[in-house]
């Protein structure tokens, strides 16, 4: 895992607002003035220059409103929301950038969040804004790891973030990262915070619910018990208590979604 996609652990989205769209013909999406992400599910459609097909996803900033066309029946995501939780630089995206379909993952995904969402042009549930932010993740992830942004130059900090990714089960505390990084504690936590935007435990904490969130959508055949204790909880009742905390829905839900 670079140094990218394991800071982007700590980015959450924040305040969604989800509707899924089914333009026909010349049609106008209202994106806002947040951050928004459009993403097609089914169909094909053309908008600002580009065209979009299955699994595609157009991230903006300050769109406002977005005139598309749409070739057939189409169905799309239209999410607005922020971000938070990683450094400023990293959160430093282009008003505009197209993230294409890179992975089967992404484009069911992107079918599982339109379909979650229920009726065409009704808010998302619970369930929804965590597939939600699943999402805008990974497609951010994308767009930095392909832009080359990011790069960590703190290599203490680098190092501890190898650690955790090589290990995520391991009882990490600030003292043990403090010693892969081979600065004090207090000196290590303080620069921890200044790349990452977070603070270790913290960051050691959403990187195991990422992976563990990942597995449950992904690997049905993987029993809950067994998640958590791959990510690092010694039973299934506190994983479950630490996930609905944090992801405000139980392991079981994101399974069964």
């Amino acid at each position: 895992m670079s140094a990218v996609e394991g800071l982007l652990g700590a980015i959450r989205v924040v305040d969604p607002e989800l509707v899924v769209e089914e333009p026909s013909g010349r049609a106008t999406l209202v994106t806002g003035r947040r951050r928004s992400l459009l993403a097609v599910a089914r169909g094909r459609l053309r908008l600002r220059g580009l065209e979009l097909g299955p699994g595609d996803a157009l991230l903006l900033h300050d769109g406002g409103s977005v005139p598309v066309v749409a070739e057939g029946p189409t169905t799309m995501v239209v999410a607005r929301f922020a971000l938070q939780g990683a450094a400023p630089r990293l959160l430093a995206l282009p008003d505009e950038v197209l993230a294409p379909a890179d992975s089967e993952f992404c484009r069911l995904l992107i079918e599982r969040v339109a379909d979650q969402a229920g009726t065409v042009g009704s808010p998302g549930d619970v369930v929804s804004a965590r597939l939600l932010d699943w999402l805008v993740v990974e497609t951010v992830r994308d767009v930095l790891v392909a832009r080359g942004s990011g790069e960590v130059a703190d290599a203490g900090v680098v190092r501890a973030l190898a650690a955790v990714h090589a290990d995520p089960a391991r009882a990490w505390t600030v003292a043990t990262l403090a010693d892969h990084a081979g600065v004090s504690r207090a000196a290590f936590a303080r620069r921890f915070s200044d790349v990452v935007g977070t603070s270790p435990l913290a960051y050691v904490r959403e990187h195991r619910l990422a992976l563990a969130e990942h597995a449950l959508l992904t690997e049905p055949e993987v029993t809950v018990a067994a998640v958590a204790r791959r990510v690092g909880y010694a039973n299934p009742f506190s994983f479950s208590t630490a996930f609905r905390r944090h992801r405000g829905v139980a392991p079981s839900e994101v399974r069964a979604s």
